[in-house]
């Protein structure tokens, strides 16, 4: 598996639509409770977890994975929206998939 800038700790909480779901009292920490509760069962595919500190949308942070063990993180420079575009990461997912089974 491989993910782009995905949120897997504590989830919109540390985006930049945070606000969005504010406007509701407790759903934050809600959904963020959620996602700890998740880690209860590590995943248990290999995943590379492709991140930026520029991403600008999702804090860099909380796309790395302290919980699961076969997981990668590969940090790239690029926006959010580019990360899908990005050289570095579609250079990444490219090896994935010539290595894969």
């Amino acid at each position: 598996m491989v993910t782009l800038g995905s949120p897997v700790v504590g989830g919109p909480k540390y985006t930049a639509v945070a606000g969005i779901f504010n406007r509701q009292p407790g759903a934050l920490d809600d959904i963020e409770r959620a996602v700890a509760e998740r880690y209860a069962t590590p995943l248990k595919v290999p995943v590379t977890a492709i991140y930026s500190k520029a991403d600008g949308v999702v804090a860099w942070r909380a796309c790395v994975d302290q919980h699961s063990p076969h997981v990668e993180h590969v940090e790239v420079f690029s926006s959010h929206v580019g990360l899908g575009f990005a050289p570095q990461a579609l250079r990444i997912v490219a090896e994935l998939l010539a290595t894969s089974n």
